[in-house]
């Protein structure tokens, strides 16, 4: 390597990490909340890039050191150069366009860049199952130490019972629909409060999380114990696919607003909170449609009992939910992770 690659790539790295800093900000940030002032900062460090890019050819023939800049000096002229989409659209089509675009691309690309805290926290809440159903497992009467009284019941198997004997719970959309709201409001409840604990804490949001996997290891523990894990996976499957997973997914957006907070790095902690805020606010909206769907999905089919819907296929549904939630938020690729 010559003495001028060296001194490139050297001098080189911090200007390309800042351009890739404010590439990702902009690519979840709307195009009016930018501001000129971050405009014009990344149109200056894309032409340092692309200078750099021109000194680099001229050094080397390296591919790996060529490929990842060439690319990020690619991604910065498509930014500062491509023509904005206006394609007409107005009113409700193109307020539809815009949302679609939110839902299925911009909210998705936070998911995925935030990955691996979002993995800590299911690790977190997945620890916290494991050992509230180790707990009832091997002491039974642990789960009534364990599980709050309004989810607590002594004989499983007489609630079940119960439930199958009985009518239907919901019996029109209109009582669905009133039950669906106050449980999706709750959860909103419970996933905000999680997030506020993670991001002034984060030791609360990580010890909150873990408290609420041991609850749910531990009521499925006296429900496997007592002969009816069957009913229990499908009365909670449903919405629980979408459900649990949003609560954890609120935890892991507190930790990512609480990292910035307490370890700015070499920022200052206003400058790392407004430029990771486009990803919290997406990663929180799709926290709360995944509340409001499991809270209608709970106010409605997963209070259904084996009389009108087989557990079979309730379980099938709780599947396929969570393997499309799965889908929309990580299955596709291209952005980087953190």
């Amino acid at each position: 390597m010559t003495h001028e690659l060296e001194r490139l790539l050297r001098d080189g790295r911090d200007r390309w990490r800042r351009l890739t800093e404010l590439l990702d900000l902009a690519a979840n940030a709307p195009d009016h909340s930018l501001g000129p002032e971050i405009l014009r900062d990344i149109v200056r460090h894309y032409r340092l890039a692309a200078a750099d890019l021109a000194r680099a050819r001229v050094a080397t023939a390296d591919p790996e050191i060529l490929g990842p800049l060439n690319a990020l000096v690619g991604r910065g002229y498509r930014f500062v150069y491509g023509a904005r989409r206006h394609d007409g659209a107005s009113g409700a089509v193109g307020a539809l366009r815009t949302f679609s675009r939110f839902l299925l691309r911009e909210v998705p690309a936070a998911f995925r860049r935030s990955a691996s805290t979002m993995a800590l926290a299911a690790l977190v809440f997945g620890a916290g199952a494991l050992v509230g159903f180790a707990a009832v497992a091997i002491r039974p009467a642990s789960a009534e130490e364990l599980i709050p009284g309004q989810f607590f019941t002594a004989s499983p198997r007489e609630r079940v019972a119960e439930i199958e004997r009985n009518p239907e719970r919901i019996a029109n959309v209109a009582d669905a629909a009133r039950f669906g709201a106050e449980l999706y409001t709750h959860n909103i409840q419970v996933a905000l409060l999680t997030f506020t604990l993670a991001s002034l804490t984060l030791v609360g949001g990580l010890w909150l999380l873990f408290w609420n996997g041991t609850i749910l290891g531990a009521v499925a523990a006296s429900y496997l114990l007592d002969g009816v894990g069957v009913f229990f996976i499908a009365w909670v499957g449903p919405h629980g696919a979408l459900e649990l997973p949003a609560i954890v997914f609120a935890g892991a957006t507190g930790l990512v607003a609480g990292r910035a907070f307490f370890f700015p790095g070499d920022r200052s902690r206003g400058a790392a909170l407004r430029a990771i805020f486009p990803t919290l606010w997406r990663l929180l909206s799709g926290v709360a449609m995944l509340l409001v769907v499991a809270g209608l999905i709970e106010g409605s089919f997963s209070q259904f009992s084996a009389k009108t819907v087989p557990y079979g296929l309730k379980i099938a549904v709780a599947a396929a939910l969570f393997v499309a939630m799965l889908a929309l938020f990580f299955g596709r690729r291209g952005e980087g992770h953190e």
